[in-house]
């Protein structure tokens, strides 16, 4: 069995946000060994923090949270609004909508749990994408 990682990073919840999210998951996906899943990952944090930040404004922070495990990587977004997001169809000529179809598409799995939060009760948007087998791992057959 692989070690379990996990890292938490407090975010402020203005637009800058959603650079500062992507760099700290190129940083620490490098760090454990990960570079095949940066790009999906980059870009599906991107959307779930513009969301966050669109939906819960500059009145709170944001945590986002990274663990390793055994057969994925779970990347997670808390926020402090009861507003949960919805997959809705999106128009051709629509300028926003398509954030969550990436997430549903791109990710082994997506979804979304209530959290407490300080103000009363918040959300994590959260998404698993597939931990590639190390190559020591796959010789060994762990």
């Amino acid at each position: 069995m692989a070690e379990a990682l996990s890292a938490r990073f407090d975010l402020p919840a203005d637009p800058r946000a959603a650079s500062r999210a992507r760099r700290l998951v190129t940083e620490l996906l490098a760090a454990w060994g990960r570079p095949e899943t940066v790009e999906v990952a980059q870009l599906l944090v991107s959307e779930v923090v513009t969301n966050a930040v669109r939906f819960v404004g500059a009145r709170a922070a944001l945590c986002l949270t990274l663990s390793l495990r055994d057969d994925r990587i779970r990347i997670a977004v808390d926020d402090g609004s009861s507003l949960w997001p919805v997959l809705k169809p999106a128009h051709d000529d629509d300028e926003s909508g398509r954030g969550l179809h990436l997430v549903a598409a791109l990710a082994m799995q997506w979804g979304v749990v209530e959290v407490p939060d300080t103000r009363g009760s918040g959300k994590q948007v959260w998404f698993d994408l597939p931990r590639q087998q190390d190559p020591i791992e796959a010789v060994c057959g762990s």
